[in-house]
């Protein structure tokens, strides 16, 4: 990471790889700070989150002082991250089986925070999910196949993550902690059994941390898709849903009607698309679910 100096021996930029009781650590050309917030956050109502990039003071003995936070790309309400610049969603065809719907609202708040989807097919030793697959590289997105059992697909996923700030993110048991220790060993992250009565596994990580990987890339493991409040169906979501489905773009525009809701209008593009089989079904079955959900939300700027 290039960190550079911003006005005197002690003032440097870094960015924050861990916030744990009150405390944020921050990487930064001298090794990791642990840094206390200056008072003003609390005054300015901003809470830093882990993948800001900020301005630190060394206050020696690997202490300092979080004195700034730099322009953000993005962030998510929970789990608290922020500059992410590629989502992997992590599936699974096997126990646990991820609902489509569940990787579509997870690629959609991607797309709407700007930062590109990966679909990420584990447990592929034990089933493929090839229908699945088709259905998101048909959509345009980038997909791999990866067994932590086998390795299948690591080479390629470390292709797509490197040089990334990346989230990886699935319903829990689908072995999101199993993939990370495959990627960097030396983690050891816990892993847990899937529970057979439930046919899920109980969530493992505690709190949102960047780990460094070979190449560059710098993840975070954060919680499953429960964890992906309603604060990310925002109103901002409502507005721009149509879209945040990227194979819904060659037919926006093109509709009857102007205010179309490509639900059920007379002359919908999309519907079209649909019927003619250029939209998967459970892509748009997604798209209705995610609308309903929308419509509830509020302006409250209005």
């Amino acid at each position: 990471m290039n960190v550079e100096s911003v006005s005197g021996a002690n003032v440097m930029t870094g960015r924050i790889i861990k916030a744990i009781s009150g405390f944020w650590y921050v990487e930064t050309e001298r090794g990791v700070l642990r840094c206390r917030a200056r008072g003003r956050f609390r005054l300015d109502k901003l809470t830093p989150l882990v993948g800001d990039m900020a301005e630190v003071t060394d206050l020696g003995g690997g202490e300092g002082s979080l004195d700034s936070i730099l322009p953000r790309k993005n962030a998510f309400v929970r789990p608290a991250v922020a500059n992410i610049e590629l989502m992997v969603i992590i599936a699974s065809a096997a126990v646990p089986v991820t609902d489509p719907f569940l990787i579509d609202r997870m690629a959609a708040v991607a797309e709407l925070k700007s930062c590109e989807p990966v679909i990420c097919f584990n447990k592929c030793d034990i089933a493929r999910a090839e229908e699945l697959y088709a259905v998101y590289t048909k959509a345009g997105f980038h997909a791999v196949h990866t067994s932590a059992a086998t390795g299948e697909g690591l080479d390629r996923l470390k292709e797509l993550l490197r040089g990334k700030l990346c989230a990886f993110t699935g319903n829990s048991g689908v072995g999101k902690s199993s993939l990370l220790n495959l990627l960097q060993p030396s983690l050891a992250l816990p892993t847990d059994e899937i529970s057979l009565k439930l046919g899920r596994g109980r969530h493992t990580t505690r709190h949102v941390e960047l780990y460094r990987l070979p190449g560059g890339a710098l993840i975070a493991d954060t919680p499953g898709f429960a964890s992906f409040a309603e604060e990310d169906v925002s109103f901002e979501m409502k507005q721009n849903l149509p879209r945040l489905f990227r194979e819904f773009a060659p037919y926006l525009g093109s509709c009857r009607f102007s205010d179309c809701a490509h639900v059920g209008d007379e002359g919908c593009s999309i519907l079209k698309a649909l019927r003619e089989g250029e939209i998967a079904p459970s892509r748009h079955e997604s798209y209705v679910r995610l609308r309903l959900q929308a419509d509830k939300v509020k302006n409250w700027r209005q």
